[in-house]
């Protein structure tokens, strides 16, 4: 988005302010675009790296982002609740309502659904 400012109004030194601020701004978004993109990337390597592939052939008791055995009594693994796939306790983040490594990236950076965006769009 691209638009007009009539800042002709303004003294000089109001001028540089707002210039200055729009400087800015111009910056920190690049930073966080730049962010962004680094995070996509690294969602991405970890789906391609941590998802079981249907094309291959899995034991049923495997994690399905690291791919090791799933002991019957210790490291059984346990549902994720973000995504439902079974998950080692290696591959697990948080305590409680704890998700697997990739659905904990796709929360906390909300690059999935690109809501961080949405939401910084509207306070603009």
């Amino acid at each position: 988005q691209s638009f007009e400012m009539d800042l002709s109004y303004l003294q000089v030194l109001e001028r540089e302010k707002v210039l200055e601020v729009l400087r800015r701004d111009k910056q920190l978004r690049t930073v966080e675009e730049d962010r962004i993109r680094r995070m996509k990337c690294e969602l991405q390597d970890l789906r391609r790296r941590g998802a079981k592939n249907f094309a291959r052939q899995y034991g049923e008791r495997t994690c399905a982002r690291c791919q090791r055995p799933l002991g019957k009594f210790w490291n059984s693994g346990a549902v994720c609740c973000g995504c439902s796939h079974r998950i080692c306790r290696r591959c697990r983040v948080g305590a409680e309502k704890w998700k697997c490594t990739v659905c904990h990236c796709c929360v906390c950076s909300g690059v999935s659904d690109g809501m961080h965006l949405k939401a910084s769009v509207k306070k603009v």
